[in-house]
């Protein structure tokens, strides 16, 4: 017997990514965001008690004047983007991606333009806004697509396995 294995070449040859690891890879990126956001506050705070702006009152453990402004708020949706933007247009795979060896991008195998990486970005939220029915509608469709996938012209497939070199 063979030890031959046939592998995909090309990006449309790899398998679609299925509906639950697509959804455990967005809750590893979760974690991921969390993290980013607490280094984000860090310095925000770091920021806004250096150059009082903010009149931040730590001894009434009140720091809604701090975080809860408008300049902060758009910073966490600015870290938030530029995870996923960068992610998606550099390797075509965020971290949570990696760890469950998915990847995006068009339908031709080519990295996302920033016009896709928006419109994904816009509708992403949405599916899972709706109790998750964006990325459920794969499970109703052939090409396992999700409503962003469907919006931005994208699709998500699964990586082979890294075969073990025998050492």
């Amino acid at each position: 017997m063979s030890d031959t294995v046939n592998t995909p070449t090309q990006f449309n040859q790899l398998p679609r990514a299925g509906v639950v690891p697509r959804l455990i890879a967005l809750l590893y990126d979760g974690m991921i965001l969390a993290g980013l956001w607490m280094v984000y506050g860090f310095f925000a705070m770091l920021v806004a008690s250096t150059f009082g702006g903010l009149h931040c009152q730590p001894e009434h453990v009140d720091y809604t004047p701090c975080v809860g402004g408008p300049l902060y708020q758009f910073g966490l949706f600015a870290v938030t983007a530029g995870y996923f933007f960068w992610s998606w247009r550099a390797a075509g795979q965020t971290i949570g991606m990696r760890a469950w060896r998915l990847m995006v991008a068009n339908n031709n195998g080519v990295q996302l333009s920033w016009y896709q990486c928006f419109i994904r970005a816009l509708v992403g939220p949405l599916s899972v806004a709706c109790f998750g029915l964006g990325y459920f509608w794969g499970y109703f469709r052939a090409d396992r697509a999700s409503w962003h996938d469907l919006a931005s012209d994208t699709e998500v497939r699964q990586l082979p396995k890294k075969k073990k070199s025998k050492t």
